[in-house]
């Protein structure tokens, strides 16, 4: 477990309750799908870590977006530009990308890490369409950015005063004929439903809304991939989304 001590460099609050922070200097090579370990605090409250998904890295800074949905990130997001941070990492398996005609899911705060993907196909000049939902306009973060990346983007709602729907309302009115592979990062019941959808593509999901302790300790995180329990943190948190036995 490498430990690495950082600065706040930029925080943004993104929504009401969802905000970045650019951290470094962190000489890291990360691939999409790897996470930091964050530091709560000094104290053992709360015990564990945070994990928390890599949004981007380039020039030995790494953004990453946070939810506060709990304590832990609670804390996280009182902390300001200046501040030191420890973090660990990254964790995660390297995802090995492919120069194949892609298409990218995102539901809600999911599309962080697929963010970084999107960043990295673009590198390779693969061709891919970013199709992003969110429940209300306000939470769909980083439209902008993926505008600057990818031509060929679908951002909508389940409310709104534009039509409607969500990611995967999305895929079902989309010729999907032409991709060869699939990317999908947001909540289980999401990936569950995608799954049931059985495209022909192969589509890999980025299973981070599962995470617990995230680095191996708490097996909490353990998923039933194809017959075998496989711990999301060690083993992934990338895979095939029609090896994964979803529990209800």
């Amino acid at each position: 477990m490498i430990k690495h001590k950082v600065y706040i460099l930029n925080k943004k609050w993104l929504n009401s309750d969802v905000f970045s922070i650019e951290c470094g200097p962190l000489k890291i090579n990360p691939a999409p799908g790897q996470f930091l370990q964050i530091q709560v605090n000094n104290s053992f409250d709360p015990l564990l870590n945070r994990p928390i998904s890599i949004a981007d890295y380039s020039k030995n800074k790494v953004l990453m977006i946070i939810k506060v949905v709990g304590r832990g990130t609670k804390i996280l997001s009182a902390k300001n530009k200046g501040e030191e941070l420890i973090v660990f990492g990254p964790f995660g398996r390297r995802l090995k990308l492919r120069r194949k005609k892609s298409i990218i899911i995102a539901g809600g705060i999911g599309v962080a890490p697929l963010y970084f993907l999107a960043r990295n196909l673009k590198k390779l000049r693969t061709d891919f369409t970013f199709v992003y939902g969110a429940k209300r306009p306000e939470d769909l973060i980083l439209k902008q950015e993926i505008k600057k990346i990818s031509s060929d983007t679908v951002f909508i709602t389940e409310s709104g005063s534009k039509k409607t729907g969500t990611a995967l309302s999305v895929l079902n009115g989309m010729d999907l004929n032409d991709y060869e592979i699939g990317y999908a990062c947001g909540p289980k019941a999401m990936l569950k439903e995608l799954k049931a959808m059985n495209l022909k593509l192969p589509i890999y999901a980025f299973c981070e809304d599962f995470l617990g302790c995230g680095c191996g300790l708490c097996l909490g995180c353990a998923i039933n991939y194809y017959g075998t329990y496989k711990r999301i943190c060690e083993d992934g948190p990338v895979f095939e989304l029609k090896g994964i036995e979803f529990n209800d």
